[in-house]
């Protein structure tokens, strides 16, 4: 989908149809704003030049979401928008909100896929593992986009980059990827992320840091706006929140599950039924009920 309309006659772009070419104006107290053109049409063959401001990833993390949703309510206001100093919004690009059912799918779809490199007759182990590292295409469906550190199988021996974050917690092996992984299943249910630069600026705790301190045997760490989703489930959320910690476990790296072990723990899940059972219902409608 190129573009849609949204209330207030606000267009929403998705990223691709802004070119932001690395020309940055400088920081502003929450991202940082840059030069940029955006697409008029499908092929770019027609652009317009715009101002782009992108939101540091933690504002929306830490206030869900309402810093952002806030100022486009503002700059959309009839009586304000008009004044001449003002800058003008013509549109923004949003993740949108993410309820429980996909971010459980995200969880469940990338446990495969480690699944299916850790334990092939040619394991691969991927050790970059972050969320920068990780796209969803328009039906969240995880995609790995890098591979810089990528050992085993037919790379041969281990690769390691010095410093890379998490690598000193257990050993080198895949038990580095299940850490790297609890991570990424710590962040879908808190809605939090390891930014590097705010470890340092802000003095932030690193993500297992923060579990390990809040959590509580037979409680979750679900983020509270979640529990208000129509798709969260209380043993769900707890089982989650177990899983977690599991692969988090730093003093003996050994008894963190294997991905298959992981695979298994979500597809127990009720959030796993429904997304079976949805995808039964769309792929009847698709076929005309068939």
């Amino acid at each position: 989908m190129y573009m849609m309309e949204m209330e207030m006659e606000i267009e929403v772009y998705w990223k691709e149809s802004s070119k932001l070419g690395r020309k940055l104006y400088g920081p502003t107290t929450f991202g940082k704003v840059y030069r940029g053109k955006l697409k008029l049409d499908p092929i770019g063959a027609e652009t317009r030049d715009v101002t782009v401001k992108i939101w540091d990833d933690n504002v929306d993390v830490i206030d869900d979401g309402k810093v952002t949703e806030e100022e486009v309510k503002f700059l959309s206001n009839p009586n304000v928008k008009y004044h001449p100093n003002l800058a003008k919004l013509i549109g923004f690009c949003s993740n949108g909100y993410c309820s429980e059912g996909p971010r459980i799918k995200v969880a469940l779809e990338f446990a495969k896929l480690l699944e299916f490199l850790h334990e092939g007759e040619w394991p691969f182990m991927v050790f970059n593992i972050d969320s920068a590292n990780i796209m969803l295409d328009q039906a969240c469906n995880p995609v790995l986009i890098d591979f810089g550190l990528l050992s085993g199988g037919m790379m041969g021996g281990q690769r390691f980059s010095q410093g890379f974050q998490h690598m000193s917690l257990g050993i080198k092996r895949i038990w580095s990827d299940v850490f790297s992984y609890a991570l990424i299943l710590l962040g879908l249910i808190a809605k939090r992320v390891d930014l590097k630069e705010d470890l340092v600026k802000y003095m932030y705790k690193t993500l297992d840091e923060w579990a390990y301190e809040a959590y509580k045997p037979h409680c979750s760490l679900v983020r509270d706006s979640l529990t208000k989703d129509k798709d969260y489930d209380e043993f769900d959320a707890i089982a989650l929140t177990e899983l977690a910690m599991r692969c988090i476990k730093a003093d003996n790296p050994k008894e963190r599950p294997t991905m298959s072990q992981v695979v298994n723990c979500l597809k127990k899940l009720r959030a796993f039924q429904v997304l079976k059972e949805n995808a039964h219902r769309d792929k009847r409608m698709k076929f005309g009920g068939v």
